[in-house]
């Protein structure tokens, strides 16, 4: 067992330790005021073997994140029949099944033609399977496929103190997770800009936002620091959770570099706090190398990971999954069985069909494909920016997704340049306050996406942009 430690994990010498503190690279040393166990992997490292019997446990008291409404919530019976079902033989004699006959359902067969002129079919057992009711966590085989997926892109989890449950999109496993652990007033951290389905989420809750500033690298770790200590300080209650949208982000495009990363899960160790790891552009990342996650570090069972098949697959199917300790997506999946029930069961079979059609390497292959179209996309983007808005606005290239994030020089708030002026010019664009944790106050930004105009309207459209700046600086001047 120690040696399995000592080759799996590190135990991180935080005097020695450089965090990158802002856009222009300076470096500060940080303070590692407990010991915290972070696994040294790699998405590209090998993988050493393990006896999931032997995994270190997970000593949270996850009682202190679940509220009151989602701690009484009690297993539907009817829904725990499904359960049952999937560890029966199929000889058993279903009389407690409360499901429709299939052979009423008008559907001999489902047939779907790939990019590659390949069929992926739905017949028999599957077809049954994929017009059925399923249990509220999901799929079996494709699950199965999913945390291979996990074991091969963030390191091996031990799946007898983690689980994966299905979701339509990450966004419906994001809001269960709120729904989970929010009570009214409660705090939670996020960056600033922000995506606004995330934050919409807390608000009902009248929840505390607290915005933390984002550089080129994201958000910066420092600033969380400061709030923490000060809230600690003045007794303020301590946010159970901090939300990150780590890869690619949406708005603004940056990657949290794995040091950052290591810095954030330090302090969720410190202060007691769960990780919402938002990731659904991890795949549309332009680095060589995947980025390591949060999930990957995580050996004290802080980490939620909120994963989509909607940027790559499918934005329609809607089918993602999120990746987490097995009480917390058990108190999920309560809420799933009296709300929608499970995902799409059509969506879910299919995804395996196409998953298992592929395997690894064709799974890898694809993800190239997507991640190369994007690339593409954003070179022609790039192009058009550096070719019209020199001198009007400023901007970071970013490393992957589908967003680009510009500040306009001279504006103090592109709200009337966005939905006014560049409106009528027929442009649609996204507003900076929209974006923005406090969207009440100003803002100077303005985002733009690159995943679907060609690349005649990409230059076009951004030459009118750049009309539009200038008349609306013109404007300003005159008033």
């Amino acid at each position: 067992m120690k040696t399995l430690r000592k080759n799996i994990f590190m135990k991180l010498n935080m005097a020695q330790y450089q965090l990158y503190s802002s856009a222009n690279e300076s470096s500060t040393v940080a303070r590692c005021p407990i010991d915290c166990l972070i696994p040294e992997y790699g998405p590209e490292a090998p993988q050493p073997s393990y006896n999931q019997n032997s995994a270190i446990p997970f000593t949270i008291d996850y009682s202190y994140f679940i509220n009151d409404i989602s701690s009484k919530r009690q297993p539907s019976q009817l829904r725990e029949i499904t359960r049952v079902l999937e560890k029966l033989p199929p000889n058993s004699i279903k009389f407690g099944v409360g499901v429709p006959n299939v052979l009423t359902f008008p559907f001999k067969k489902i047939s779907v033609e790939i990019i590659t002129g390949e069929n992926i079919k739905l017949q028999g057992q599957e077809l049954s399977d994929a017009l059925q009711y399923l249990p509220s966590v999901g799929y079996r085989p494709l699950i199965k496929i999913l945390e291979e997926i996990q074991d091969r892109f963030h390191g091996p989890q031990y799946w007898n103190k983690r689980s994966i449950m299905m979701t339509s999109g990450a966004q419906e496993g994001l809001s269960k997770a709120v729904d989970m652990c929010m009570r009214c007033n409660d705090s939670v951290i996020m960056p600033d800009p922000v995506y606004t389905g995330a934050v919409d989420l807390f608000r009902p809750y009248d929840a505390e936002i607290i915005p933390i500033v984002q550089d080129s690298c994201g958000i910066v770790v420092e600033e969380i620091e400061k709030v923490l200590a000060k809230r600690k300080r003045k007794m303020m209650p301590i946010p159970k959770m901090i939300y990150v949208n780590p890869t690619a982000s949406n708005p603004a495009g940056t990657t949290l570099p794995t040091h950052r990363k290591r810095e954030i899960y330090r302090l969720a160790c410190e202060y007691n706090m769960l990780i919402l790891e938002d990731d659904p552009y991890y795949y549309l990342h332009f680095e060589k190398e995947n980025p390591v996650s949060f999930l990957s570090m995580d050996t004290e069972g802080r980490v939620l990971r909120f994963d989509s098949f909607s940027k790559i697959m499918s934005s329609g199917l809607r089918v993602g999954f999120v990746t987490g300790p097995i009480t917390l997506l058990r108190r999920m999946e309560l809420h799933m069985q009296t709300s929608s029930m499970h995902t799409s069961s059509l969506s879910q079979v299919l995804l395996y069909k196409l998953l298992s059609h592929w395997g690894k390497d064709g799974l890898i292959s694809h993800f190239m494909h997507v991640k190369n179209f994007y690339k593409q996309k954003l070179d022609y983007m790039m192009c058009a920016i550096n070719k019209h808005l020199h001198g009007l606005a400023e901007w970071y290239t970013p490393n992957g997704g589908m967003f680009l994030w510009l500040k306009i020089i001279g504006l103090n708030d592109a709200k009337k340049l966005v939905t006014d002026r560049c409106l009528d010019k027929l442009i649609i664009l996204a507003p900076g306050y929209a974006l923005s944790a406090n969207a009440e106050n100003p803002s100077p930004y303005i985002r733009i996406s690159y995943s679907i105009a060609s690349p005649e309207e990409v230059d076009r459209g951004i030459l009118l942009l750049a009309e539009a700046i200038r008349e609306e600086l013109l404007e300003n001047i005159c008033l």
